[in-house]
């Protein structure tokens, strides 16, 4: 099974998306947020994947016994191998940009 999140459909910041995706993969097929766009039934029953689009990328997340203690807890951010946006709404750009200037 293949669930698909994209996380520009809600405007939450990151410490709330956090919890908020904790749930899901809590109880991955019994809970319904705005950010799943589409579950996918692969034909794998014994592995079920996330794809996180967010800040135009794409995480794909592997539910192992290692990494769902960590997603139950954290969030899926823990995972990301790049740091994802804390705040929505078009705030993260405007602090780079006055993060250049002297």
């Amino acid at each position: 099974m293949i669930i698909v999140m994209d996380r520009s459909l809600c405007d939450a910041d990151l410490a709330f998306c956090a919890r908020c995706s904790a749930e899901v993969f809590r109880k991955p097929l019994g809970v319904d947020r705005p950010c799943i766009t589409k579950i996918i039934d692969d034909g794998d029953d014994e592995m079920l994947t996330f794809i996180i689009m967010t800040d135009g990328r794409t995480l794909r997340i592997h539910l192992t016994e290692k990494t769902v203690e960590g997603l139950k807890l954290e969030g899926w951010e823990f995972l990301a191998d790049f740091d994802p946006a804390l705040i929505r709404r078009g705030a993260a750009k405007r602090w780079r940009e006055l993060a250049t200037m002297q």
